[in-house]
């Protein structure tokens, strides 16, 4: 007659299979975690959702400023500006040559810093999010489309996106801002509004350079 399994053989048996059980689940806890993580350096618009969006803490939209007042968007983006006024010979005043394009650089520049702080006051009175997202997108036509949107759209703290005042504002306030340092001839209605004009076109074109540019996550 075969014998019962001892008590003991029956524990240790069971154990075994308990813990198997233990360490399968658990290396599906883990797998499904790692798949749950998102990489910032991977987030596009196109998987931003309310779930999963991180509204901007203070501490966060300072560290962004601070960066934004010399990083090479911004040295680029003066340095085109002073080109198109020397290209157009505006201001009149300040000639052209070497130290004409000096001066355009430094005024550019000046209306820049001008207008980051003008935006970093607004944005976190009003809680807008500046900072570019690639699309995600595949075609060139849609991708375009939305870096031009984004020129005048910023996130809420819901992740939506909706008409950026801050940044528009800000944009037309350095535009006026800057007047009072350029020559009197300058200080017009007409010439703050091309000016403003400008700093839009130029806005668009550094989102699409954004969009395009090899690299994912947000950007300022």
């Amino acid at each position: 007659m075969r014998q019962a399994p001892r008590p003991r053989r029956v524990c240790a048996h069971g154990s075994a299979i308990l813990l198997g059980l233990l360490l399968r689940c658990s290396v599906a806890t883990a797998q499904q975690v790692s798949a749950d993580r998102v990489d910032p350096s991977t987030i596009t618009a196109a998987t931003i959702t309310p779930l999963n969006y991180k509204p901007l803490t203070e501490g966060d939209r300072l560290r962004l400023y601070l960066k934004g007042l010399s990083s090479p968007f911004s040295i680029v983006g003066s340095a085109a500006s002073a080109g198109i006024g020397q290209w157009g010979d505006k201001p009149e005043r300040w000639k052209q040559g070497a130290t004409g394009y000096g001066y355009r650089f430094a005024s550019s520049y000046a209306q820049h810093i001008t207008q980051e702080t003008l935006q970093f006051g607004l944005s976190s009175l009003l809680q807008e999010d500046n900072r570019y997202f690639a699309s995600g997108e595949s075609t060139r036509g849609t991708r375009v489309k939305y870096a031009i949107e984004s020129t005048f759209l910023a996130r809420r703290n819901d992740g939506t996106r909706r008409f950026s005042f801050s940044r528009i504002l800000a944009m037309a306030g350095a535009s006026f801002i800057s007047r009072s340092w350029q020559p009197h001839d300058t200080s017009k209605l007409h010439s703050a509004g091309v000016n403003f004009a400008t700093s839009v076109g130029v806005a668009v074109g550094f989102n699409v350079a954004r969009e395009f540019w090899p690299r994912k996550g947000p950007q300022p």
